[in-house]
C-alpha cells in the first residue's frame, strides 16, 4: 500500500510477523492499494467505491441515514422492511410510477 502526502496524528502498531498494522488517530491524504480491516471515518469522498459483500448504513432501524443525490444500482435490490417516499416522491420501474399503476389496477378491478 502506498500513502501519498500523509498527515497523520496518532499511533501505528505494526506486527511484522503477520504483516498488519493498527492505526489510530486522524489521517489526511490519499491511499493507493488494498486494505483489509475496519475503517471508521467521519467524512470521505470516493471516485469509485466497490463493496464486495455487504454495506450497512446506520446501526439501528431508528438511525436513518441521508443520501443526497441519486443512486444507480445495477443488479437487484432486496428490502427487508418498508420503502417510504417523502415530499411526493415516486417509485418507478422502467419509468412507470408504481403507485399510480397500482391505483389504476385497483380501480379497474373494482
Amino acid at each position: 500500500m502506498k500513502i501519498h502526502s500523509p498527515s497523520f496524528s496518532g499511533s501505528i502498531t505494526q506486527d511484522l510477523n503477520n504483516a498488519y498494522a493498527n492505526l489510530s488517530g486522524s489521517f489526511t491524504g490519499s491511499v493507493t492499494g488494498s486494505f483489509t480491516g475496519d475503517i471508521n471515518v467521519s467524512a470521505a469522498t470516493f471516485n469509485e467505491l466497490t463493496v464486495v459483500q455487504t454495506i450497512d448504513i446506520g446501526s439501528t432501524t431508528a438511525n436513518i441515514q441521508q443520501i443526497t443525490g441519486s443512486v444507480f444500482i445495477t443488479g437487484s435490490v432486496t428490502v427487508d422492511g418498508n420503502v417510504n417516499t417523502i415530499n411526493a416522491g415516486q417509485v418507478q420501474v422502467n419509468g412507470v410510477n408504481v403507485l399510480d399503476s397500482a391505483i389504476a389496477f385497483a380501480i379497474a378491478l373494482g
